[in-house]
């Protein structure tokens, strides 16, 4: 390296000697003659020493920062070249061509810079005209279903209080939020904010609503977008759609302090891909062109948790300023007497944007695992279906909010329907009671009663009635059917109480058309389950099939769930939780074998690959198993068939009044059966026949000839 400014300052002497003795310039003009050669000598032998490294004929530096100035020279004066180029060319080209003097081309400099402008700025406008014309839509398609809202732009009608049910989640969302807005103390004392949170949990328990509550209180912008917005017919538009996205949020949180980013049903956009549990090679190639392929996911996960850079203009300045004061050999440091000046300007520090990412799914087994690691959607939040006391607290919301009967406002009515409503979500509870509403202005009265909402939970759980009149026959057999469950339930249930029994016909969209249903829950919220409590369930379940035997001998097409739900119960209490068999003696446990026998469905044995692809299946083929079930099967229908023999003539009664109400809820359903005069079999009651049973087949016997023909 000392050669070359030893050979430097070689030619500056001669430029100087050059420039005073025959130029005649003066000391001054010689010196800063001399100086300007000295910096293209020195520019040109950098630029030829990278040329020979590159092409490994010399060994580079070995200090980094020697090797990047050496570098940033080399380019300097490669630019340095090429811009002065440009006017050696321009003179050459007007004398040679045009015939101008030197003079003459300066002349007419200005003339030409402004027709090359003139046509210039055409082509650009021609360009951008292409490019509206042809992207325009584009960019417009990636904004639909997106909205960017500034605070106090928008009010949604809700507030953080109103998300009941859920105050473990609001109450981590207010944590996190607070970091969001005033959170700077938190992180210089090392903290690190949340990237993203994931609201996850059953549909209608409030995630939506709790993105609303925060966009109408929250004190810094919110950018709202559904996951199915980025989807795009063509290859890109998801990942445009997420640059843009991101881009807009953090221009937000720049002027704001903060911005939120809320992307409901975000699994649509966070699926698995390809070759991690996801979709197959379609997705990629095919799929790919028409946007199938995750562009959107990686560039959310390298927008979220990636490489952050200081904006172009900022980093490009820098790069000129420093490449300029490199190429014109000025040191990059000076120290005087202890101090040291930095000549050049430091490295920029990578932005801190202050976003937070929310996403909100009722399926988090389907995102990609890259999406929810720490550091991106890493903390979940979970929405779970509301217990019986927070059922009191939503109704109690959304009662203050509809015009009602003033006798649903006391306690006790209060406590039935959240008892009945068990299973509920928010979104349900609302609908319930809108629905409650409507019922009740289409009779003329502007206010719901207790009958509005029975008629709408009706609706809501088993699907609307349909008008359609039973044949007399077919009325009471339905009626003693589903007394059979209410019964068996009022008997053997003792931790139950009812909710409903209809035998109105429903068109339930899941099962299809259903005659009638009685439904029964736990008087307490518990989170185990005996094995009396089971057993109990597998009796409530054969109620029906008993008391149809009990009337007509024989049992309907009705009992098809039941058999079906009563031999899932008794297959888990016998294969998975290990609760083995009725304690009875081994006559009556024979008896039982042989009856539940021929009441174990086996609908769910084959729903696997092969016959044991279920537990039920794999219970069921299991020959010891196989007959425990059938021995709660059988014990649990004994049981039932006794109960519904004593109270033949009470069950009669109660389906004559069932028949002329057609519904009953709640405290009515027991008020019924109280009033008909129940009673519980005793020993000397009887007990059912033997179910008819097919004779052993026997093989038959070979005689072996004797003697010959």
């Amino acid at each position: 390296m000392i050669i070359f400014w030893i050979f430097t300052f070689f030619v500056g002497a001669s430029a100087f000697a050059f420039a005073y003795i025959f130029l005649q310039l003066g000391v001054l003009y010689s010196l800063g003659y001399a100086l300007i050669v000295m910096l293209l000598c020195r520019g040109i032998l950098s630029m030829a020493r990278r040329w020979l490294i590159l092409r490994e004929r010399m060994s580079p530096e070995t200090d980094p920062l020697t090797r990047t100035v050496e570098t940033n020279r080399a380019i300097f004066w490669r630019r340095a070249l090429f811009i002065a180029g440009v006017p050696i060319l321009y003179f050459l080209g007007a004398y040679y061509i045009a015939g101008l003097a030197p003079q003459e081309a300066l002349d007419a400099l200005p003339g030409a810079i402004v027709a090359g402008l003139t046509n210039l700025l055409y082509v650009l406008f021609l360009l951008a005209a292409n490019f509206v014309l042809f992207l325009g839509p584009f960019y417009i398609y990636t904004r639909i279903g997106k909205t960017m809202i500034n605070p106090d732009d928008a009010n949604f009608g809700v507030n953080m209080d109103d998300v009941r049910g859920q105050k473990g989640a609001v109450k981590e969302m207010r944590r996190i939020l607070r970091l969001i807005e005033h959170g700077r103390l938190y992180v210089k004392a090392g903290g690190k904010r949340e990237r993203g949170v994931l609201m996850v949990g059953p549909p209608g328990t409030g995630k939506t609503m709790l993105a609303k509550a925060i966009a109408s209180t929250l004190h810094v912008p919110i950018y709202i977008a559904a996951g199915g917005s980025f989807a795009g017919m063509f290859l890109g538009i998801d990942a445009l759609s997420v640059y843009l996205m991101v881009r807009a949020a953090r221009k937000k949180a720049k002027t704001w302090g903060g911005c939120i980013v809320f992307i409901d049903e975000i699994d649509a956009l966070g699926q698995r891909r390809s070759g991690t549990g996801g979709g197959g090679p379609m997705m990629g190639g095919m799929g790919g062109m028409f946007g199938g392929g995750q562009l959107g996911l990686n560039m959310l996960l390298v927008l979220m948790d990636g490489i952050d850079n200081p904006g172009m203009i900022v980093r490009q300045l820098r790069g000129l300023v420093n490449l300029t004061l490199d190429g014109v050999f000025l040191p990059r440091m000076i120290a005087f007497n202890g101090t040291r000046l930095n000549l050049r300007i430091p490295a920029l520090k990578a932005p801190n944007y202050n976003m937070l990412f929310i996403g909100a799914t009722n399926r988090p087994s389907v995102l990609d695992e890259a999406l929810t690691r720490p550091g991106r959607f890493g903390r979940q939040i979970v929405f779970r279906l509301p217990n019986r006391e927070d059922r009191k607290d939503i109704a109690a919301l959304y009662f203050d909010k509809k015009q009602h009967d003033p006798a649903l406002d006391t306690p006790s009515r209060r406590e039935e329907f959240a008892r009945i409503t068990d299973g509920y979500s928010p979104a349900d509870i609302e609908q319930v009671l809108s629905l409650a509403l409507l019922y009740a202005f289409e009779e003329g009265r502007d206010a719901l009663y207790w009958k509005d909402i029975r008629e709408a939970m009706g609706n809501v759980e088993a699907g609307l009635a349909i008008p359609v009149e039973y044949t007399e026959r077919d009325k009471i057999a339905v009626a003693r059917h589903e007394l059979g469950h209410a019964v068996a339930s009022h008997f053997f249930q003792k931790d139950h109480s009812h909710v409903r029994l209809s035998i109105r016909r429903r068109a339930n969209p899941q099962i299809g058309e259903i005659g009638g249903y009685h439904k029964s829950l736990p008087m307490e919220e518990e989170w185990l389950e005996f094995r009396s409590q089971l057993a109990a369930d597998i009796r409530a379940s054969l109620g029906s099939l008993a008391c149809e035997h009990v009337f007509y001998g024989e049992n309907t097409t009705g009992v098809t769930m039941d058999l079906i739900q009563a031999t899932g119960t008794a297959s888990r209490m016998v294969g998975i939780v290990g609760m083995g068999p009725d304690k009875l003696d081994s006559e009556m446990s024979r008896k039982a074998i042989n009856i539940g026998e021929q009441l174990i469905s086996v609908v769910q044995v084959t729903q696997g690959v092969h016959e044991q692809g279920t537990p039920s299946g794999a219970v069921l083929n299991n020959p010891m198993a196989r007959r425990t079930v059938a021995q709660l099967l059988g014990a649990a229908y004994i049981d039932d068939w006794r109960l519904m023999y004593v109270n033949k003539e009470a069950i009669d009664l109660a389906a004559q009044a069932l028949i002329a109400q057609g519904e009953l809820v709640g405290d009515e359903i027991s008020g019924l059966l109280d009033s008909v005069g129940l009673r519980a079999p005793t020993e000397g009651d009887p007990y059912p026949e033997d179910l008819p049973v097919l004779p052993d087949q026997q093989r038959p016997s070979v005689v072996t000839a004797t003697g010959s023909a």
